[in-house]
């Protein structure tokens, strides 16, 4: 199955529901991920939400979500499942999966926050991995009940030894992974070995492509066209055989200050060949003009269709 997140189709945050089902079809694409439930309806409305469904079947598509941000430390960046649950988190969650199983949605992802909230928030970020944890371990009854499974995303902030640490605390048959190879490379991580040790729980693959550039004092990941930049696309691909496909466009650029001693104490535990991977990456690259334009990642959109198609 390869699908499309609909933030990544031409003017996708705009289009409406059918507009963007019409679309995925149009790009003779076989699923679509909507940014939340809340794309689907803004009011969570089941009747919205089936419609959706049958539309959906109608033509043929597969659908799956995105649940939103899950961190207890930080509700307010988790404001619309709150809001769901009437002011309460986890009782949001529960009531998006029930809505999202209603309409046959049972592998919704997720993440944790953004790359600042690693470093820059009052709590520490052992205390938001735990109250992740703890948070989860709640709605675990809820998932099994409905027969579903989050997946938490490999993102900027979290990485992969500390996803499948909470994977495996929490349970795989709730929690699984959604993994993301371009984000990797912000914590310092090789692509492929992080498919390696994600492998396991991961049923979602997240296609985009990157290039590292050398910058004052480090290094910065762009954004490039599928098969310009320096994922492995072929092995990772051998790694997760069975996990859907989803094409998303990203658009941030991030600088990691890697020779700065006090930034790279901050850091999870990194393989030395890893970290040496990276380097190599931008040693490839140099510091020579960003050929792709970063504020237009949709342009990226028509080579990814052409690679990921037969």
């Amino acid at each position: 199955m390869i699908g499309i997140i609909k933030s990544s189709l031409p003017d996708g945050r705009s289009l409406t529901t059918a507009e963007a089902l019409q679309a995925t079809v149009k790009l003779r694409l076989q699923g679509l991920l909507f940014n939340s439930l809340f794309d689907i309806s803004s009011t969570l409305d089941p009747a919205e939400l089936t419609a959706a469904r049958a539309e959906a079947d109608r033509l043929g598509l597969d659908i799956s979500s995105m649940l939103g941000i899950v961190n207890p430390a930080l509700p307010a960046r988790c404001q619309p499942i709150v809001d769901a649950g009437g002011g309460d988190m986890q009782a949001g969650i529960e009531r998006l999966i029930e809505l999202a199983a209603g309409i046959g949605i049972h592998d919704m992802f997720f993440i944790i926050g953004m790359i600042e909230d690693r470093f820059e928030v009052d709590v520490s970020w052992q205390a938001q991995l735990d109250g992740v944890a703890e948070l989860l371990s709640r709605c675990a009854t809820a998932l099994r009940r409905y027969g579903s499974k989050l997946l938490l995303k490999t993102h900027e902030e979290i990485a992969t030894s500390e996803i499948v640490a909470l994977v495996e605390r929490v349970g795989s048959d709730v929690l699984g992974v959604a993994f993301d190879p371009v984000n990797v490379l912000c914590r310092l991580e090789d692509p492929v070995a992080a498919a390696r040790r994600v492998a396991p729980y991961a049923t979602q693959l997240y296609v985009d492509d990157a290039v590292m550039r050398f910058q004052e004092n480090g290094v910065r990941r762009f954004l490039a066209p599928l098969g310009e930049g320096f994922v492995d696309w072929e092995a990772i691909r051998l790694l997760v055989p069975d996990a859907k496909i989803w094409i998303e466009m990203h658009a941030g650029q991030f600088a990691m200050p890697v020779f700065d001693p006090n930034w790279l104490k901050r850091q999870p535990p990194v393989a030395v060949e890893e970290f040496a991977a990276v380097l190599a990456m931008a040693a490839k690259f140099g510091t020579r003009e960003m050929p792709w334009d970063q504020a237009a990642p949709v342009a990226r959109l028509t080579q990814a269709l052409r690679r990921c198609l037969p």
